[in-house]
């Protein structure tokens, strides 16, 4: 990894106007899609995040393909592609709980308490949100 590559968290949050939060948040979501990984830079020792091959090949696209990529990649994962399925059939988001219980069924990972659930689950009604708007536009 070389400097060029890597961006340290206190650059993120500095030169993208982001709090703490929001740029662990930023990253984790980077990571869980395969985009990037965190680490410490050799030269400097900060922690902070860097491209992987997939992040590279995906942000070397143009807008529309990046785009069309980003929802491939959501929706390889059980989770997102079961609400988004259930979006499409019903006509409307499922509720939070429905959600929920596709995350207990789905068995995720560093999910200790319903209050975790029900905080992604925000999540995961966002991103889907986000995909239904890219195909209105």
């Amino acid at each position: 990894m070389n400097q060029k590559e890597f961006i340290s968290k206190e650059d993120i949050t500095q030169n993208y106007d982001l709090d703490g939060r929001q740029t662990d948040y930023y990253s984790n979501a980077g990571k869980y899609l395969g985009l990037i990984d965190t680490g410490r830079d050799p030269l400097t020792g900060q922690t902070g995040c860097f491209l992987t091959t997939k992040g590279k090949q995906v942000f070397n696209l143009n807008l529309i393909d990046r785009q069309k990529e980003f929802v491939r990649l959501i929706i390889s994962h059980k989770v997102f592609k079961k609400t988004l399925k259930l979006y499409l059939d019903n006509g409307e988001m499922p509720n939070k709980e429905t959600i929920v219980e596709i995350m207990k069924h789905s068995k995720l990972y560093n999910v200790g308490s319903d209050t975790t659930y029900f905080r992604r689950a925000s999540t995961i009604i966002g991103w889907t949100n986000w995909i239904i708007n890219q195909t209105e536009e």
